[in-house]
Formats: structure tokens, sequence, C-alpha cells
């Protein structure tokens, strides 16, 4: 059945004002004072503070409302603890962490992908932007492929989010904003291409998951014969979040020729079908217009399916973590999945889910990290904390640490990262195909305003801060799209050098902590990789003859 997007003013009674566009002379002026729903109850406020509320709404749900004390400008201060700078590139960021997997190498090249080319890192003091120009296109999962001895990007195509802003605070459910954004006429799904010439990307496979629904956004493919996708392949995958227009699910398909894509299976939670309204109702978030119930972030599969994998760890928004069993990679379904026990409404409760990667200290093995998202600024949704899961018996996955909410810097004109506007909590992780071998206890992420943190796992029913470091901004107030993303997006680490590196709106950042090591920084060459399979003949480094035929035990 064709979906039809909730209206507005089906929830509101006439006597209420209906949401609806808000021009910026509104805004500015102040001739709009936006109420605040839910658990803060209707809170009048200056409209240059409160730029998502268009008008009072009824029942506990996002957007609610600015604290009181938040600043009324950008702090354009750069705060930093236990972490040292040895080089910024302005105006530039690179892409890792959504997805796991984003480095090319060869040689002492080390490339990260940005927008239109990649950051040549190779001199960490003198990181490069190098422009890239072919048919294909660079980022997304960065991989080598054994099996075809190249280097191969997969790149997600999706429809425009309906994300929430001063012209549409409720997003997708403002009607012609809604159908604005699905209107999208190109490519859903998928780019596959070859960038062993990275500076010649060569386009190979235009692969789509579906007509309608959403496309992909954050993907995880290996270079193995496999590639999972966080897809929405229908518009019948029912969402309650204003952000996006439709949900997201898991697709399967088959890379073993990279220029023809084939889909494998298909999976989505019970309930995600617009057509399983019965299932949809026995959860608490439905109807609320504010939770995630959709995937964001493929499954991360530790072990390759055609290695005798059959686990992956998939992060479902509200749904959960799922743990899933790839026993019949035709037929995906469940071992188990563990969910947030506290209800609270928006933001993604399970973005990416990070394996740790664990050969030495058996404390920290069957651990998986669970990194929620962020998604409105200003604290108008609830701080979720990343969390620390053991999954060692996948039908039974239990949270047992959770890390540590961050503190303002002492000397910051803001006494919580809720008054310092912008989005304030987690976002990417570091990460998990790396050079070098990963330290176990030393976790990477990034917090929006509250900038990177790292932070030690040793007891992972403990998490400990180590560094954090706080870039500056450089947003105005007035332009909410801006101010809305500026902030500590993504972050690196390169294991075999000790080095932290940091994406932020303003630019690039190298840094280093004692935490980690002695930086290196100078060019090297690239050993190994933290994941024993990606070890396998790249670069040309070592013979066919010595991997093909022999298991990931006597590679490892």
């Amino acid at each position: 059945m064709a979906m039809k997007p909730p209206d507005p003013s089906d929830q509101i009674p006439e006597s209420e004002n209906k949401p609806g566009p808000v021009t910026r002379r509104a805004l500015l002026t102040g001739a709009l004072a936006a109420a605040g729903a839910g658990l803060a109850g209707a809170v009048g406020l200056h409209a240059q503070k409160d730029p998502l509320l268009g008008g009072s709404r009824l029942g506990g749900k996002v957007p609610f409302k600015t604290p009181l004390g938040a600043l009324d400008y950008i702090d354009r201060g750069e705060y930093i603890h236990n972490f040292e700078i040895h080089s910024f590139l302005p105006g530039v960021r690179f892409s890792a962490g959504e997805p796991l997997m984003s480095m090319w190498a060869k040689g002492t090249r080390r490339l990260l992908p940005s927008s239109g080319g990649w950051i040549d890192i190779t001199e960490p003091r003198k990181p490069v932007l190098v422009k890239a120009d072919g048919t294909g296109r660079t980022g997304g999962c960065v991989a080598y492929n054994t099996r075809l001895k190249k280097w191969l990007s997969v790149t997600s195509a999706s429809q425009p989010n309906t994300s929430a802003g001063p012209e549409y605070p409720y997003g997708r459910y403002h009607k012609e904003y809604f159908d604005k954004q699905t209107s999208y006429a190109g490519l859903r799904g998928i780019r596959v291409s070859d960038i062993t010439d990275p500076l010649k990307p060569n386009l190979l496979c235009e692969f789509s998951t579906g007509k309608t629904g959403s496309g992909t956004h954050h993907n995880f493919y290996d270079g193995g014969k496999y590639a999972y996708l966080d897809a929405g392949f229908s518009d019948q995958l029912r969402m309650e979040n204003a952000q996006r227009a439709n949900s997201n699910a898991l697709m399967v398909v088959d890379m073993t020729d990279p220029a023809n894509v084939k889909e494998v299976s298909r999976w989505w939670h019970p309930g995600q079908l617009m057509s399983e309204e019965a299932e949809y109702k026995k959860f608490l978030f439905a109807g609320d217009e504010s939770s995630w119930p959709c995937s964001h972030g493929a499954p991360s599969v530790p072990v390759r399916v055609e290695d005798g994998g059959n686990v992956g760890y998939g992060g479902f928004g509200h749904f959960g973590m799922m743990v899933f069993d790839f026993t019949d990679i035709t037929k995906p379904k469940l071992f188990g999945k563990a969910r947030w026990d506290f209800e609270t409404l928006g933001s993604i409760p399970y973005h990416t889910c990070y394996p740790v990667i664990s050969d030495n200290n058996p404390r920290l093995r069957g651990l998986v990290i669970g990194v929620p998202e962020t998604v409105l600024p200003d604290c108008r949704e609830p701080f979720k904390p990343a969390q620390i899961i053991d999954v060692r018996d996948p039908r039974n996955p239990r949270i047992i640490g959770l890390f540590p909410r961050p503190v303002a810097p002492p000397n910051a004109p803001y006494s919580d990262f809720c008054f310092a506007r912008g989005r304030f909590g987690t976002h990417n992780i570091m990460n998990w195909v790396a050079p070098g071998t990963s330290r176990p206890e030393f976790v990477s992420m990034t917090y929006f305003n509250a900038g990177v943190r790292t932070f030690d796992i040793s007891d992972p029913t403990q998490p400990k801060e180590t560094a954090w470091f706080v870039g500056a901004r450089k947003s105005e107030l007035e332009n909410y799209q801006e101010y809305f993303r500026d902030g500590t997006e993504t972050t690196m680490v390169e294991w075999d050098r000790n080095l932290v590196w940091v994406a932020t709106h303003t630019g690039t950042y190298c840094l280093s902590t004692p935490a980690l090591g002695r930086p290196v920084l100078e060019p090297r060459k690239i050993d190994k990789w933290t994941v024993a399979h990606c070890n396998r003949g790249w670069d040309d480094q070592t013979a066919a003859s010595v991997y093909f035929g022999r298991g990931l035990s006597e590679l490892a």
C-alpha cells in the first residue's frame, strides 16, 4: 500500500499553532515564541535561541526546548588535555569511522578520503589535499580486494534527508517537505569504483537497492565476497524520527564481480514494514514521532562468511543492536540482540557497532562497542552513552559498561556541553581496519561539540577518559545548518605510528597522546593491518601461493 506521511494537523487541535514553514525574518525578530514540549513543559524562549520550534505540540517528544542557560554565540575557544597537536589542515576534513574502513595505502603512501579526492597523510606534519579525476568515486568503504588485486571503494547513494530545521522543524512530518525530498530521481543504492589508481577512480557499477526507499548510508565492505548494506529498499519501511523519510534495514550483496553486484538477501526487523503494524505496536516508542526504528550502520562482520564466520553486529536504533546469524547468508536471522534499557526519545541509540580486536587480552575478547549518534543540537533530546557489550554468548548479549559523559573544560564559558550550542553526544569511533596492531584497551570517539575523547577500557565495566581535544569552531547561530553541523565528526587511529587523526568542520588535525605512545612523525610502510584477513597479499607484498588455501588461524 502507498505510504501516507502523517499530517501534523491530525494531532493538534485547531486552537494550537500548527508547524509549518518558518521564515528567517520571523526567527530573527522573535515573532514566533517557541514552546518546548514534553518533560520540560511549555517554556517561552527567544526565537534566535529556539530555531526549531515553530509552534507548540502536544505530548512528550523531541525537539525539546533549548536550555535557558545556552550561549547566545558560538565559542571560538580551543581546549586540550593530554593531547599534542602536530598539524592542522584548515577547511578540509576526511571521512572515516562511518564506514569502518577508509585508508588507501601503498608503500609509505597513506590516503584518507575527502570531498573530491584524498588527504595525503604520508607526512603527518604536512597533510595535503590531492584531487582525484575520473569516472568513479573516492570515499565510502575503502578496501583491498585480494582476489582481484585491486583497491575498491563502495560509496552510498541516497535520497536527501528530511532534516529538521528552522523552515521545517518537524522534518518528515511536513507533507510538502516530505514530498519534495522523496521525489529524488537519482540513484538509491551504491557505486562501486576501482581506486587502484586513487587519483583516477574508475566507476565499475551503480547498483540500485530499490527505486523507492532511501538508498544506502553506512555500509560495511572489507574487500571480501560480500558487502553488507544499510539499505532503504522500500518506501514501506516505516520511520518515526524527523530526519529521515523512510527507514533502512539490511541488504547483503555479492561482490564477486564488482562490476555486476548481485543481491543475496535482505532482512528487516519485525514491525518495520508498514504492513506489520500489530508487531510494531508492541514497542513503547511506536508512534512517538521521535525515535529511530531503523538501521543506521550495516553489520560489522569480524570473520568473513567465506572464511567460516557467521556473526555480524548491526545497529538498529531503538530496536537495539542485532547479533546476526549469517550461517545461511541467503537467509539472515538473529542469534540475539541488546537493547538500551532506559527508554528515551530521539537520537540513534545504536549507530555504529565496533567489535573490539583483542588477540592478547582475554578480558577484552568478545566485546562490541555500541556507539549512539546525537541527532538534534542544543540537548533537545536525552544524552545516550556509548556502551560496552559482552557478546561471548551471541544469544544473550549483555551491556556491561558505559562510557562516561564528557565534562566541559574548566576554562570554557559554559558549565556543560548542553550550553555550548550544536550537537552534544557521540558520533563516530575509530576505524576497525587500520594500519598496525590495535591496542584493545584504547578507544577514540568523537562527540560533536565535545570534540574527540580517548578512553582506557582495560576494565570494560568502567571505561576511563584519558585525553580530549575540542577544536575551534567557526559557525554562527544565525545559520542553523552551519552551527548544527559544526563540531568534531570523525577520528582515525594509526596504530603503527601512534597518531590520532581528527576531522572537524574547521579542518583536519593530527594528534598524539601519551596514552597511545610516542608518535612516529615520518613516513612508514605498513607492515600489517588490524584485521587478519586484510593482510592477504595486499600491496603485492605476499605471493598468492602463501595465502590461497590457508585458514585465518594460519594468516593471523
